[in-house]
């Protein structure tokens, strides 16, 4: 039996994904969550609000944003109509197993259903709602605006930046000419494109899903936390914009007035992190930086590091989650939920009452 449940549970998950199409969710979602950080971190250091009194991110953070606003932004099924058919659901399921629940001796058996019952409800609503969620309108001005100002051109003069800037616009204008020359755009086009599509229709396709210009290098500046060598470059940047964000939120905030003291001070920590990230770059030996991000942009995946993870029209839902291990060789000793198919072990059940009694 257990068998059994394990090829059934394998078959679900494997039956409509590929493994190029697992591995390329895998990279959307590893630069969406490299978003939220950057954008935590960036807001965080700005002195501002990060999250609510429930712990969710607010919009000045993390926001909902997509290409097409009329059909993302729809809300058939509420929150409060989900709860309502999660109630009816438990109440349907404990009512019909009523008889073999009250066999049970061990009443956490059935808080440990209900509680996992409404964690899977939870979690895969608040995973469809959030993936069209990126970093909001106001941080994203100031990283644009720090980048340009104080973090690119020091970049360029002790770095040679600029040969990254045009080997980058490279690569993206031979990308968007012919994208079937790219081992991950040509995948990402087979699982979004029709069937037949001519290579005209794969350029319009891909044109809103790949970050260009200042965006794309913007991107692709700030998703490189992953590699140990460049997150003290990563934590710079996201000081330099963070205080730059706070000097706007402070100084530059209409209908809004703050001391003298408190703009000179706000003005002196932004000041303090363009020195501090000045200072950081002097140290590095000439050309280092601009080799590692060459070598990025020589990997196959690199073009995840300038995707646009909202306007690709994929689900980050149907990714696969480790299959649960059952903790017995034996079908004699489960017991399988006739409503959500949980296999219980009984003989773990008895130990634990024996380990109580004890």
């Amino acid at each position: 039996m257990q068998s059994s449940i394990a090829d059934k549970t394998t078959d679900k998950s494997t039956a409509a994904i590929t493994p190029d199409m697992h591995e390329m969710m895998m990279h959307l979602s590893k630069m969406k969550r490299l978003d939220m950080k950057v954008s935590i971190d960036i807001a965080g250091l700005s002195n501002s609000a990060v999250r609510d009194s429930n712990g969710n991110l607010l919009p000045f953070v993390w926001t909902r944003t997509s290409i097409n606003n009329e059909f993302e932004n729809a809300t058939l099924l509420t929150r409060e109509a989900l709860q309502r058919h999660l109630q009816g659901f438990i109440d349907s399921g404990v009512a019909a197993n009523i008889a073999m629940l009250q066999k049970v001796s061990d009443p956490a058996l059935l808080v440990d259903w209900l509680v996992r019952t409404s964690e899977t409800w939870e979690q895969r609503y608040a995973a469809k709602r959030a993936e069209k969620f990126d970093i909001s309108t106001h941080i994203i001005s100031a990283m644009n605006e720090a980048v340009m100002e104080q973090i690119l051109p020091w970049l360029q003069h002790f770095q040679d930046f600029d040969v990254l800037v045009k080997e980058l616009e490279k690569k993206i204008e031979a990308v968007t000419k012919n994208p079937s020359t790219d081992v991950w755009a040509k995948i990402l086009l087979k699982h979004i494109s029709a069937e037949s599509c001519s290579s005209h229709e794969q350029q319009q396709e891909s044109f809103f899903w790949i970050h260009r210009g200042n965006h794309a290098l913007l991107r692709l500046l700030f998703r490189t936390a992953e590699h140990t060598s460049l997150a003290g470059l990563t934590e710079k940047m996201c000081l330099v914009a963070g205080k730059l964000l706070q000097k706007q939120q402070t100084c530059e905030r209409a209908g809004m007035y703050t001391s003298q003291r408190q703009r000179s001070d706000v003005v002196q920590l932004y000041n303090n992190a363009v020195i501090s990230f000045r200072e950081y770059i002097q140290l590095i030996p000439p050309g280092q930086i601009l080799r590692q991000f060459l070598d990025i942009l020589e990997q196959p995946n690199w073009i995840f590091y300038i995707i646009d993870h909202t306007a690709v029209p994929v689900s980050l839902t149907d990714m696969r989650t480790p299959i649960p291990r059952l903790h017995s060789d034996t079908s004699e000793n489960l017991v399988e939920c006739p409503n959500c198919n949980v296999s219980f072990d009984l003989q773990d059940i008895t130990q634990a009452h024996k380990r109580q009694k004890i």
